[in-house]
């Protein structure tokens, strides 16, 4: 039977040739899977053999992986900040890109001295962002919002699972629709394809609900529709901060100006991309 060992090195070979990055990666991760252990004690169990069971159930996966399913989908989890996530279909995978809006967040957050923020997350998805901000700033409460009922169910489950349930309240809405605050920072990785960014998505990106991606013919009908409704529901001093996709940081930075709001720093992402966009009132 193939042991641990082989199993990794003819899973890195098969994803290497598909063109998978991060092959090694990836076939430790689903390796782990497969054995229903953590990753890192693939280090530790190198000659432990695959029982045919086993072996069948990693073939079938990888081909997965081969057609460039995430691997998050494949195993139905993300690690985002330190946290795990259940990740389902309804639901955009976390992305580490995503971290960047977070930090920026609770920088400003201390900045502006707003030791206790009450936090709206709106399209929370996974509910990733809220939920690693109430874990990185411990006396936050928040409020999160979808349109999907899967994906809120998903976020529940997410809170449960990192005990953070209790600090936040999940409603299923359209953006602000309904909501008054007040609330001292509002955050949202929103969709922000433009039409032709949808016709060109890279094969794991297809995996991802076009909801959670589709922004209008030019990317920005979310931005233009929170910014819109924003100030009526935050106190002052307070914070609204936006995910934003490549090229879009000078159209977000000129919406929130038109609104009156001063955008106090647009931060880029680790492959210097700007990714999030930080205003205040």
């Amino acid at each position: 039977m193939p042991t641990l060992r082989d199993a990794i090195l003819e899973t890195t070979a098969t994803l290497k040739q598909a063109g998978v990055d991060n092959p090694r990666l990836d076939a430790r991760l689903l390796v782990a899977h497969v054995l229903q252990a953590d990753a890192a004690a693939t280090f530790l169990r190198n000659d432990t053999a695959l029982t045919d069971a086993q072996t069948a159930q990693l073939a079938q996966i990888v081909q997965r992986r081969v057609s460039r399913e995430p691997v998050s989908r494949i195993i139905g989890t993300r690690e985002f900040w330190g946290l795990p996530f259940e990740v389902i279909s309804d639901t955009l995978d976390p992305r580490p890109d995503t971290e960047t809006l977070v930090s920026a967040v609770i920088d400003h957050a201390r900045r502006l001295k707003i030791n206790a923020p009450r936090i709206l997350d709106l399209g929370t998805g996974t509910g990733c962002i809220a939920l690693a901000l109430l874990q990185a700033i411990p006396e936050a409460t928040a409020v999160a919002v979808d349109v999907n009922e899967e994906a809120l169910r998903t976020a529940a489950r997410n809170a449960d699972r990192n005990h953070l349930a209790q600090r936040i309240h999940f409603a299923r809405m359209s953006w602000m629709e309904g909501l008054s605050g007040p609330f001292d920072v509002i955050v949202s990785n929103p969709p922000y394809l433009s039409a032709d960014d949808m016709a060109r998505l890279e094969p794991e990106v297809r995996y991802d609900p076009a909801l959670a991606l589709y922004g209008g013919d030019d990317g920005l009908d979310c931005y233009r529709a929170i910014i819109g409704d924003a100030r009526l529901a935050l106190k002052t001093p307070a914070l609204l901060a936006f995910e934003v996709g490549a090229g879009q940081a000078g159209p977000v930075v000129r919406l929130l100006e038109e609104s009156a709001f001063r955008v106090v720093e647009i931060r880029s992402d680790l492959a210097s991309i700007p990714r999030c966009v930080v205003a205040e009132i």
